[in-house]
């Protein structure tokens, strides 16, 4: 029906087969004891987002904290004052003093989170991985991290599709005129065939999505490409996402 010849079974294994360019179980091994001793693995746990001051559901203990100083502080200065018989004004520069200690201890913690959420952290993650070394040594859900900080680097907001029925479907993205697309992660040393792309395909359809990506370590068939062709669709392998990683670093 699509017009391309039926595989034998014998074109059918040299098509996944892993491109020639992929590198040495034995390298990515080394590349991934390197990261960890970097601490490069630790940074892609936080999801693509960046770390979050108080996660969902969790007690925002800097504030009360501050709270709490700023309702203790204050009685305890004046019962200072009263306790030494001398009973009077504060000094004016008491009170701006404990004000702007105050301010610092509720504003620290938020223009840190601020930082850590910035474009400039996401950059200094992701240029971490350079290599399609690297690219293998991570676990899926770290390359779906990384994969997430790539789309956020170009202008993209990014949701990981985790905790839902996702098709299939490892983020969602959205921004750049982009209602919503879907992006497909494969930390994967063979070659994706044309069937996972028209799988993917079906679900950009089903899902009523603008676009679709694939972001895969290894390589992408011809088969494949052809059949994408022409499609909202954007195929990346691992070649691609090297290039992608010098750009955006």
């Amino acid at each position: 029906m699509n017009g391309f010849p039926t595989l034998t079974p014998a074109e059918d294994t040299q098509l996944y087969r892993e491109p020639e360019w992929m590198p040495s179980p034995e390298e990515v091994a080394r590349a991934r004891a390197e990261m960890e001793r970097q601490g490069i693995v630790r940074s892609l746990a936080r999801g693509p987002a960046g770390t979050q001051l108080v996660p969902a559901g969790a007690t925002p203990w800097p504030w009360l904290i501050g709270a709490a100083a700023w309702v203790v502080v204050w009685p305890a200065v004046i019962a200072l004052r009263i306790g030494a018989g001398r009973f009077s004004l504060l000094p004016w520069w008491l009170p701006v003093l404990l004000a702007v200690f105050h301010a610092a201890v509720l504003a620290v913690p938020v223009l840190l989170a601020r930082r850590d959420s910035g474009l400039d952290s996401v950059r200094r993650r992701f240029g971490k991985v350079r290599t399609l070394a690297q690219m293998l040594a991570l676990e899926p859900d770290e390359f779906e991290v990384w994969v997430g900080l790539l789309f956020q680097l170009a202008g993209y907001r990014v949701k990981n599709t985790q905790y839902v029925a996702d098709h299939g479907i490892d983020l969602e993205v959205a921004g750049n005129g982009l209602r919503r697309g879907l992006v497909q992660c494969k930390r994967y040393r063979g070659t994706v065939g044309e069937p996972t792309i028209r799988d993917l395909y079906g679900t950009l359809v089903h899902e009523r999505a603008d676009y679709a990506w694939l972001a895969t370590t290894g390589g992408v068939s011809r088969q494949a490409r052809e059949w994408a062709s022409g499609k909202p669709m954007e195929l990346w392998d691992g070649q691609r996402l090297v290039e992608l990683a010098a750009k955006y670093r």
